[in-house]
């Protein structure tokens, strides 16, 4: 489902690289109106387990929470970790690492008015790959509001 959003909503799409050499993921948030328009970008770094699939729940963490700082209230996340959304959707818990992110994600999502979560191929997905591949760079934190990172102009 990539594309844009239905008119009031807003669209993240995450990413998350992993540098297992560093025991660093590289996290990669992308937001964008209903008019296609992208409003905010995320860049972040986080020393952990080089665990793929802990850090893709990560970023869906970092996207969730993003939405959250920004005040949005209806939102579709979209990420290419098929795992990440099956576990958010569904009402099973576990108490391994990536379990205690996913009940995190939930718990941001409850707050929200709309959401949704939804699966896309990593070809649909190069803008957030670009950023979370630059995060693994960084040594902080990078939002950028209404523009964006030099790193992923030839996409757009």
């Amino acid at each position: 489902m990539h594309g844009i959003p239905p008119p009031d909503f807003y669209k993240a799409n995450w990413y998350a690289a992993v540098d297992k050499e560093n025991s660093k993921i590289g996290v990669g948030v992308i937001v964008r109106d209903s008019g296609g328009l992208i409003i905010a970008s995320l860049c972040s770094s986080i020393s952990l387990s080089p665990d793929p699939l802990l850090g893709e729940a990560v970023a869906a963490l970092g996207a969730s929470s993003f939405y959250s700082e920004l005040g949005l209230n209806q939102i579709m996340l979209e990420g290419d970790s098929l795992a990440v959304i099956q576990a958010v959707q569904h009402k099973d818990e576990s108490w391994s690492p990536t379990g205690l992110v996913i009940r995190d994600i939930k718990i941001v999502l409850s707050k929200v008015q709309t959401w949704s979560i939804h699966y896309i191929s990593r070809k649909f997905n190069v803008i957030a790959h670009a950023l979370a591949k630059f995060a693994l760079t960084c040594s902080e934190e990078h939002i950028f509001m209404e523009e964006y990172l030099p790193c992923i102009q030839y996409l757009l």
